[in-house]
């Protein structure tokens, strides 16, 4: 398969795209007539480049697919020319879905299925159709990982089908539209031509931020025979009730297990809120999370919540639906919540379908306030939302007739505190020392996640040394011991003892110790001029940063420089503050720092003063305390 069939088909909604692959074809008889004077033509116009796609195209129709109802049906082509040496790696076999055009004369000669080794300016033509859901429609990508002389998204629907579409993602402008009539079908066409190579940008949720690309999606339709429309998108009320489709009719029945269960937990608990933290936490750490691919249903349908009690493990909806009927037990309203995580550029006054979302929570009402349930997290406490969930509006589905869009909070700094003490001693060249770092907020959370989700100590060793890693390559964890409660907030910390080979460095009698061995924001600087997206910094929330290292001055040494104080930064973006103290009678050197992280990411107008600020850091990066002794 080609890398741009790969691509695209890597972009579409996992969660209950495909319905099922029908046959795969090679469009032959439209191919045999290639001649070379086309495709050599191209290949002098991109004489730069090693392989481009000269076509690449999804035709999207509606029919009746095994009367089951109205499905869309996808048929994607890509046409790939190869036009320096370099490139011919590619391909050593045609695909079942390939035809493979080896230059000879004027034309081309065609192979398919057999091996083939591919020459200077063949060409792999390759296509497949599947089948989608209306709610489901594919988004088209017009921007590949290499140019593309030509790009088409053709939609040829009926007359009493109503489409919408979404244009978005980096520079649109690049998309043309046309609408026309034919045979009683309405076909709406977007092309652009001589797209440029996508470059990947790092530090960005998904390529859908930049890459230019169209959603098409159903507004509604009328089914053969019906009186009426068939609303499905187009606004808020119209997506909610097809998405509260997918849970009408979950957890009806009474099951005498789910009952007997919420009513254990939650015996003697005096308020609501009790009840739901016992849930909470029964669910939290007992169940595990898992997909069930052989459901064909299992990307946006909900289990009954018995059977996934019973087995122990689900995805996302499962959860959600225990939390659901387990709560209903014992008089506790609760909610499914469909939301989109951070991967989602979307929002609810751009488009109104299924591409929004990629998860589902559930929600409950306590004390005036709603409370979204994660079952998909091991350690995080009720109350708070993951991380990639921050700013994002969440679909809470009231009832058939009712939804209500809630944006979910972003933490603030001062609830995400890192704080990390070091002590280090001279040995020679080495260093080594003591660590003992607190981490409160998503940095507790994010590392109970991590050990959680190793088995092996070899495992965690490794998240523990990759966490705490400081100086340069050489350092070393030699023994460490992690503390998490399993209540409260749940914060983390780390007692770890360490080695730091070559690191320190000494001319004569002088010795010089760089004690910034924490270099926090030191590598995110944006050193892209032409970026147009905005900068998503790593890690995904806002925090607070306190650093010390408490340097002992060996005996026999004396201090000959201490590196001066420094403070900066903009409030609107991050700030920082670094003080350096000598105490003579206790022998040390404190360097003490404090980082305030207030935003999430940094927008394109932004990256000069965020790239001062960097810069500036770095340069107090390199100050050392000269000790001069033996």
């Amino acid at each position: 398969m080609s890398n741009a069939r790969m691509n695209i088909r890597w972009q579409r909604k996992v969660a209950c795209l495909i319905m099922a692959a029908v046959g795969i074809t090679v469009s032959a008889d439209a191919q045999l007539s290639l001649k070379r004077q086309k495709y050599d033509s191209i290949a002098a116009r991109y004489s730069g480049e090693h392989a481009i796609y000269t076509e690449v195209t999804e035709r999207i129709e509606f029919e009746d697919y095994q009367g089951d109802g109205l499905y869309a049906k996808a048929t994607t082509s890509v046409e790939e020319l190869f036009i320096s040496d370099k490139s011919l790696n590619k391909f050593h076999e045609a695909e079942p879905n390939t035809a493979i055009y080896i230059p000879e004369g004027n034309d081309y000669k065609r192979y398919t299925k057999t091996y083939h080794p591919l020459t200077r300016n063949a060409i792999t033509y390759t296509t497949s159709t599947d089948m989608y859901a209306l709610g489901f429609l594919p988004g088209f990508y017009f921007s590949q990982s290499l140019p593309v002389v030509s790009a088409t998204l053709e939609v040829i629907a009926p007359k009493n089908m109503k489409m919408g579409f979404m244009v978005t993602g980096g520079d649109t402008s690049v998309i043309k539209r046309s609408v026309t009539e034919k045979y009683g079908n309405i076909i709406y066409r977007f092309t652009a031509e001589n797209v440029p190579a996508q470059k990947p940008y790092s530090n960005v949720p998904s390529d859908k931020y930049y890459r230019p690309h169209v959603i098409p999606y159903v507004i509604s339709f009328r089914p053969t025979g019906a009186k009426k429309d068939s609303v499905m998108s187009g606004s808020v009320e119209a997506d909610h009730k097809y998405e509260f489709g997918y849970i009408k009719g979950r957890n009806l029945e009474h099951d005498e297990y789910l009952e007997n269960k919420a009513k254990e937990l939650t015996k003697s608990a005096y308020s609501q809120r009790e009840k739901v933290q016992r849930i909470y936490d029964w669910v939290q750490n007992n169940f595990h999370y898992r997909i069930d691919p052989d459901n064909p249903n299992w990307g946006v349908v909900p289990h009954q919540a018995d059977t996934v009690c019973k087995r122990m493990f689900g995805d996302c909806k499962d959860m959600s639906s225990v939390f659901n009927a387990m709560l209903d037990q014992v008089g506790v309203k609760a909610y499914y919540v469909v939301i989109g995580t951070n991967d989602k550029p979307y929002a609810h006054n751009q488009i109104q379908n299924g591409h929004l979302y990629d998860h589902m929570i559930a929600a409950v009402k306590l004390d005036g306030e709603w409370v979204f349930l994660d079952g998909t997290t091991h350690v995080m406490p009720m109350g708070y939302n993951r991380s990639d969930l921050q700013g994002k509006e969440a679909n809470i589905l009231v009832s058939e007739n009712e939804s209500k869009i809630v944006t979910i909070p972003t933490m603030p700094a001062s609830q995400n505190v890192e704080t990390d003490n070091t002590t280090i001693n001279l040995d020679n060249d080495k260093i080594t020392g003591t660590i003992y770092a607190h981490y409160s907020g998503y940095g507790a959370w994010d590392l109970g996640e991590y050990l959680e989700a190793r088995q092996r100590e070899y495992e965690k060793d490794k998240i523990v040394q990759k966490l705490l890693s400081r100086g340069n390559n050489k350092f070393v964890v030699r023994n460490y011991s992690v503390n998490q409660p399993k209540s409260g907030r749940k914060d983390a910390s780390i007692d770890a003892r360490f080695t730091l080979d070559g690191y320190v460095q000494t001319v004569k009698r002088d010795h010089y110790v760089n004690m910034n061995v924490l270099r926090t924001m030191e590598k995110s600087r944006v050193n892209e001029p032409e970026r147009n997206v905005a900068f998503y910094l790593q890690p995904d929330y806002k925090r607070t940063v306190k650093q010390t290292v408490t340097l002992n001055v060996p005996k026999g040494y004396h201090v000959s420089y201490i590196p001066k104080s420094a403070k900066g930064g903009n409030e609107k973006l991050w700030t920082y503050s670094i003080t350096y103290k000598y105490d003579a009678k206790a022998r040390t050197i404190t360097l003490t720092k404090e980082y305030v992280v207030n935003v999430l990411k940094i927008d394109p107008d932004q990256f000069a003063e965020h790239n001062k600020l960097v810069d500036e850091l770095n340069k107090q990066y390199k100050e050392t305390v000269v000790l001069t002794g033996k």
